[in-house]
């Protein structure tokens, strides 16, 4: 398989980022850095729990796609 041809698996945080127009937007919607979305991209999830309401309402994409796994050890 070729470098980068790799399938990589459902992001819903790059997908809630290209919706409201892509990172910097997304940064100013959130009030964070840049820098901060493109690690939340990275990672998969939202670590915040306001930065994931802010960017789920201005996106469309249900806040439990990309806030994290949840603990079962509850």
């Amino acid at each position: 398989m070729k470098r980068g041809t790799k399938r990589k698996k459902d992001n819903a945080v790059e997908r809630a980022v290209s919706a409201v127009g892509g990172p910097t937007k997304a940064a100013g919607i959130c009030r964070v850095s840049n820098t901060a979305v493109h690690k939340w991209i990275r990672r998969g999830s939202v670590t915040l729990l306001k930065h994931a309401l802010r960017l789920s309402r201005a996106s469309g994409i249900p806040i439990e796609e990309f806030v994290g796994e949840e603990d079962e050890q509850a």
